[in-house]
């Protein structure tokens, strides 16, 4: 049985999904350190990649090439946008990831953070052209969503939308403006495009589900919640997980 592929930038977003595991054992991939466990009879590898578009990248290739993964979901933590209505601790589900830094610079010395599309694709699968927007699984995402739903959470609401990837992280409220002017996104993060890129390229599903640690926008670490985003994106994680792993009805 192929496993399922969990992955993280760093260790805390997954630990409060590995605790939850009696059994697990240690594994090296490429440089990288993770987890082999098992849900049901469905086994499970968790992936620590690393920050960042090249480190997710380098990681996620080296565990898909060594171990077939059938599905990939990527958790953790990321910015809201309170114009979306996220507010820290809110959990969502990405329908598609952006590539908000994959283009061309507008030639105007205006201050802006649109982009004119590349004149070539990165990527073609099935006939679609892909330049700096990746469509995810919608069925999948339905199906994580309809998972978090039946916790009935208290403390959070759940979000489902377009998500927004980028090496600079947001720092000021006019910033944030401009991208939810023109992406609409309900989160930020610095992975989820790479990560979409790569599984795209290898036909393989991939799941992202990530937890508002604070708001884009003017950056002030006193309002940020970073253990509040891991616990409420993994309890999502686990619930959408065991639904993957649940043996069929007879």
């Amino acid at each position: 049985m192929k496993p399922i592929l969990l992955m993280a930038a760093v260790e805390h977003e997954l630990a409060p999904a590995l605790a939850c595991f009696e059994e697990k054992e240690p594994l090296a991939i490429a440089g990288r350190h993770g987890y082999t466990m098992a849900c049901e009879d469905q086994p499970i590898i968790a992936l620590v990649a690393g920050p960042g578009a090249v480190n997710t990248t380098q990681s996620l290739t080296a565990a898909i090439e060594r171990f077939s993964p059938s599905l990939i979901i990527q958790v953790g933590c990321a910015g809201g946008f309170a114009k979306a209505g996220v507010s820290v601790g809110d959990v969502a589900v990405a329908t598609e990831e952006i590539d908000v830094h994959m283009g061309i610079e507008l030639q105007t010395e205006e201050k802006n953070v649109r982009l004119g599309p590349l004149p070539f694709s990165l990527m073609e699968k099935e006939g679609r052209q892909y330049t700096h927007r990746f469509l995810l699984d919608r069925d999948l995402a339905d199906e994580a969503i309809s998972a978090a739903k039946s916790l009935r959470p208290t403390g959070f609401t759940l979000h489902k939308g377009s998500f927004v990837s980028g090496s600079k992280i947001t720092a000021t409220t006019s910033r944030a403006k401009g991208l939810f002017d023109l992406y609409c996104p309900v989160m930020e993060s610095m992975e989820g495009a790479a990560a979409a890129h790569t599984a795209i390229h290898y036909d393989i599903p991939l799941v992202e589900i990530r937890g508002a640690s604070n708001l884009v926008g003017k950056r002030d670490r006193a309002t940020w919640d970073l253990p509040l985003a891991f616990e409420n994106s993994c309890a999502c994680l686990m619930a959408f997980l065991k639904r993957k792993c649940m043996p069929p009805a007879a």
